[in-house]
C-alpha cells in the first residue's frame, strides 16, 4: 500500500498540467498574433532532425486551470493542444502550428511530418485543452 501511495505522489509531480480555454478565447488570441518562420531542432539521441515551419508568434497563451485560475502559458514548440468537437471527436496538434483561416482551424499533428495536419471547422469545437509536453525541442 505504501508503494502505491508513493507512486501516485510521484505521478502528481511528474505529470503534465493541463489547462483549458474557450474556443472564442483561442480565436481572439490567434487573431491578435502573426506568423513567423521558426527553426527547431529535435534533441533525441536516436535521431538528428532539424525542421522549420511557419509558427504562431504569440509569446504566451492565456489559459485557466481546473479551478478557474488564470495563467499565462509560455508559448514553445512543446505546447500541445487538444480540441474536442461537439460529437466528442478529439484532435491533437502542436499549438504553435495552429492557424485559423476561413473559419477552419488547421494544425500540425507531427514534428516529423509537418504536412500531416488536422483541419477542424471552428464552429464545431466545443473544448480546447493545452499542456506543455516537455519535449526537448530547441529554437
Amino acid at each position: 500500500m505504501k508503494k502505491i501511495i508513493i507512486f501516485y505522489f510521484l505521478l502528481l509531480f511528474v505529470s503534465c498540467k493541463t489547462y483549458e480555454l474557450t474556443p472564442l478565447s483561442l480565436k481572439n488570441q490567434l487573431e491578435n498574433s502573426s506568423l513567423e518562420k521558426k527553426d527547431i531542432r529535435l534533441n533525441n539521441a536516436s535521431i538528428f532532425l532539424n525542421s522549420n515551419y511557419i509558427a504562431v508568434s504569440l509569446d504566451s497563451l492565456e489559459v485557466y486551470d481546473k479551478k478557474g485560475k488564470m495563467f499565462y502559458l509560455q508559448n514553445s514548440p512543446s505546447i500541445e493542444m487538444r480540441l474536442i468537437n461537439f460529437e466528442g471527436e478529439k484532435f491533437t496538434m502542436y499549438f504553435d502550428t495552429v492557424v485559423i483561416k476561413n473559419d477552419t482551424l488547421t494544425g500540425s499533428r507531427s514534428r516529423f511530418m509537418p504536412n500531416f495536419k488536422h483541419q477542424v471547422p471552428f464552429n464545431t469545437i466545443s473544448k480546447v485543452f493545452v499542456q506543455d509536453g516537455h519535449k526537448d525541442f530547441k529554437n
